[in-house]
C-alpha cells in the first residue's frame, strides 16, 4: 500500500508531520524517530509525538543525513524532549559543527517556513537552531528500541556522502529516505544521486537486498507490503532510465549542460502540480544530479577517443 496520510503506517511505525516532509516514529521501550524535517513543523512533530506517546519520551533522533529538510527542527524537538539522543553519521556530525553549514541550513529552514501556508501551518517562530549530536554511528552498528527490536546502520552514500539507513529486521522495516528514489505525486521516480551517480545506485541494490514490509521515504509517501518492495525495484529502474536519457542528451546537445537540463525539467518538473521542490531547488539539485553523470561521461568519451598520431620531427617536409 501506499501511504500518503500521516498516522500510523504500520503496527507501532507512525509518519508525521506533513507528508512533504514527514519524519518517523517507532514506539518500543525506548521509541525512536527517523530524521526531524523541517525547523517551522517542529510543533506539529512534537504534538503528534505526544498524541502517539503520552507521557513518554523518544530516546533517539537517528538522522539520515545532514540536509537542512532532513534536520531543521532537531534543536526544537530536543527542548521538547530532552531525553532524547540525536544519532547520525561522523561526517554529518562534522558539518553540523562548521558555522557556515549552520548558516546555510537556517537561511533554508527560513525559506521553507515560506510554504507553510500550503502546508496548512501557522509557520510560527520556530526558528533552525544548532544543536549538540549525542552519539555518531557507523557500518553495522546497532540500537536497541525494545529488546526485540533493533535498529542497524547502513552507509548507503551517493545522495550526500554522510547518509545513513537505517533497519529494524523484526518490523522488516527500512528507513531509506533519498538513498532510494524520490516520489513525485505523478509517479514518477527522480533519481537523487547528488554527489555520486555509481555510488548512489551500488548503495540502492545494497538495499534492493533487504526482506522489507515497510518502506519509510524523505518525501511524499511511504510504502507497505508489495508497495515498499516495487517502489525499490523502480528506483533501481528509474535510476537506469536517467542515466540513459542525460547520456543521450549529452551526446545530442554535445556536452552542452544548460540544454541537457532544460531538457530534462521539462520531464521531471515543468508543467506538474501538487507537492514538489521549488524551481530554483529543483534546478541546483538538477545540476549536480546530471554532473554526476556528465563526469563518468566525459571520462568514457576520453578513453574511446582515437588517440592522435604523433609526427616524428623526421617526418617534415
Amino acid at each position: 500500500m501506499v501511504v500518503d496520510q500521516i498516522g500510523e503506517i504500520a503496527d507501532g511505525v507512525h509518519m508525521l508531520g506533513h507528508r512533504a516532509v514527514p519524519i518517523y516514529l517507532v514506539d518500543g521501550d525506548r521509541p525512536a524517530l527517523f530524521d526531524a524535517g523541517l525547523a517551522f513543523l517542529g510543533p506539529v512533530y512534537a504534538r503528534q509525538i505526544r498524541q502517539v506517546l503520552g507521557d513518554r519520551q523518544p530516546a533517539w533522533c537517528f538522522l539520515t543525513h545532514s540536509h537542512f529538510d532532513h534536520c531543521g527542527a532537531a534543536a526544537y524537538l530536543k527542548t521538547r524532549f530532552p531525553k532524547m539522543q540525536v544519532v547520525c553519521s561522523e561526517k554529518a556530525a562534522n558539518i553540523f559543527d562548521r558555522p557556515h553549514a549552520i548558516s546555510l541550513i537556517f537561511d533554508l529552514n527560513q525559506f521553507a517556513a515560506g510554504m507553510a501556508v500550503d502546508f496548512g501551518v501557522d509557520p510560527g517562530d520556530t526558528t533552525f537552531e544548532s544543536f549538540s549530536v549525542d552519539a555518531t554511528a557507523e557500518e553495522g552498528d546497532c540500537f536497541e528500541i525494545s529488546p526485540d527490536l533493533t535498529v542497524q546502520v547502513m552507509e548507503t552514500p551517493g545522495h550526500t556522502w554522510d547518509f545513513l539507513s537505517y533497519t529494524i529486521p523484526q518490523l522488516k522495516l527500512l528507513v531509506a529516505s533519498e538513498a532510494l528514489g524520490t516520489p513525485d505525486e505523478t509517479g514518477y521516480i527522480v533519481t537523487d544521486c547528488l554527489v555520486d551517480y555509481d555510488i548512489h545506485y551500488q548503495s540502492m541494490r545494497r538495499l534492493s537486498t533487504l526482506d522489507i514490509e515497510t518502506l519509510c521515504l524523505g518525501h511524499v509517501y511511504s510504502c507497505t507490503g508489495s508497495d515498499a518492495r516495487r517502489h525499490v525495484a523502480e528506483s533501481l529502474e528509474q535510476s537506469r532510465r536517467f542515466r540513459d536519457m542525460v547520456e543521450r542528451l549529452l551526446e545530442t546537445e554535445k556536452g552542452h549542460i544548460p540544454a541537457v537540463m532544460k531538457q530534462v525539467k521539462a520531464v521531471e518538473w515543468d508543467g506538474k502540480s501538487g507537492l514538489r521542490q521549488p524551481e530554483p531547488a529543483y534546478v541546483l539539485n538538477l545540476e549536480a544530479r546530471i554532473n554526476t553523470i556528465v563526469r563518468k561521461w566525459q571520462a568514457t568519451r576520453k578513453h574511446h577517443e582515437p588517440k592522435k598520431q604523433l609526427r616524428s620531427s623526421y617526418d617534415r617536409t
